[in-house]
């Protein structure tokens, strides 16, 4: 429930972009079975995300400098919510990240995201509003790199929700060979 404060200047530089960790942990929500919950106007979520027997995350290495977070407020009278998403660059155009785009095009995700200055790790989507990939290749002189958009389909009432639980467990890291950028 939401607590009435005043809410001061943060300080000098509040407003600067705050480097965020270069792997973005992704949960299918089909392996999700219980989920943490969370009440509109606290974004401290309570408890862990719980997958299914032998399902894991996947963490997909993105571009540090490419990471985007928006959040889009709109909606009727009555009726706004918050659309959240997770946008990211990944250099090359190996096989794993090819399979990654073709398995995940079609799949409601979760995404959890951590920030490197404070380890404050954010959980954009949910196993009922989940986020949703589209995707689009550079393959020009000047880049090799796919840009991964995730976003919500429909508004919720809430933002990204600070995760305080559990990191689920990650897949392990496929074997890149020199030439995977290719």
């Amino acid at each position: 429930m939401y607590k009435q404060v005043s809410i001061p200047k943060n300080g000098d530089g509040a407003g600067v972009p705050l480097p965020k960790d270069p792997t973005i942990i992704v949960i299918d929500t089909d392996d999700i079975v219980a989920e943490p919950t969370r009440a509109v106007g606290d974004v401290t979520m309570v408890g862990d995300y719980t997958l299914k027997e032998g399902a894991k995350a996947v963490g997909i290495y993105a571009t540090p400098s490419s990471i985007e977070l928006p959040e889009e407020n709109s909606g009727d009278p009555d009726a706004r919510g918050f659309m959240q998403g997770v946008t990211f660059e990944h250099p090359g155009n190996s096989k794993e990240v090819k399979n990654f785009t073709e398995h995940y095009a079609n799949k409601g995700v979760v995404i959890l995201t951590r920030s490197c200055s404070d380890g404050r790790v954010e959980a954009h989507g949910s196993k009922c509003n989940p986020l949703f990939l589209t995707t689009t290749r550079t393959a020009t002189k000047d880049a090799n790199k796919r840009q991964f958009a995730f976003k919500q389909e429909m508004n919720s009432p809430f933002l990204p929700g600070d995760y305080e639980g559990k990191i689920p467990d990650i897949a392990p890291e496929a074997e890149v060979s020199v030439d995977a950028g290719a």
